[in-house]
């Protein structure tokens, strides 16, 4: 009797250690904070493990600091947008290369150092974004020369880009 009762009591331990863990899991994973903004359209974002967005947004940036349309051209949907400091672009992804070959011939050059990056999609796998973080060292024909820190959120589509949203830095005037 001694035995069986000890075997209850083990069955017993053991399926209230097991309630206890699925409480825990469930109430752990909502979210009680109070917010000071109520946000419209939360989206579940997760790091996206595969490295394709990531090296196609990093390429983009690459083809850029070479002054090289026919390597954007490779990796940019039909339609593009573009929202870069002080410049807006939608368009065709010709009209958009036309444009950008305007301001690259009065460059001669532009030199940039990585400094992080980030690749995101969202749960239902409708939205696929990379961020970089860089600096960019920008040498016009005339030999001016301008540094700023960027800050890129690349919208990917299909393994290519469709937009891009660019945020600048530029250091302050002494």
């Amino acid at each position: 009797m001694k035995k069986f009762s000890s075997l209850i009591l083990i069955a017993l331990l053991f399926a209230a250690c097991q309630n206890k863990e699925a409480k825990t899991a469930d109430t752990g994973s909502a979210d009680s904070t109070k917010y000071p903004y109520t946000i419209k359209n939360a989206q579940a974002w997760e790091m996206n493990n595969d490295s394709k967005n990531a090296l196609t947004a990093m390429t983009l940036i690459k083809a850029f600091e070479n002054l090289d349309t026919a390597g954007m051209s490779k990796i940019l949907t039909d339609s593009v947008w573009f929202n870069l400091d002080g410049y807006k672009f939608k368009g065709t992804k010709t009209q958009f290369l036309n444009e950008i070959q305007t301001e690259f011939a009065k460059m001669s050059g532009f030199k940039i150092e990585m400094e992080d990056m980030e690749s995101v999609i969202n749960k239902d796998k409708s939205e696929e974004w990379v961020s970089l973080w860089y600096t960019q060292v920008s040498t016009t024909k005339d030999g001016k020369s301008d540094t700023v820190r960027l800050f890129n959120d690349i919208k990917l589509k299909d393994g290519k880009v469709s937009g891009l949203s660019e945020y600048a830095q530029h250091p302050m005037k002494k």
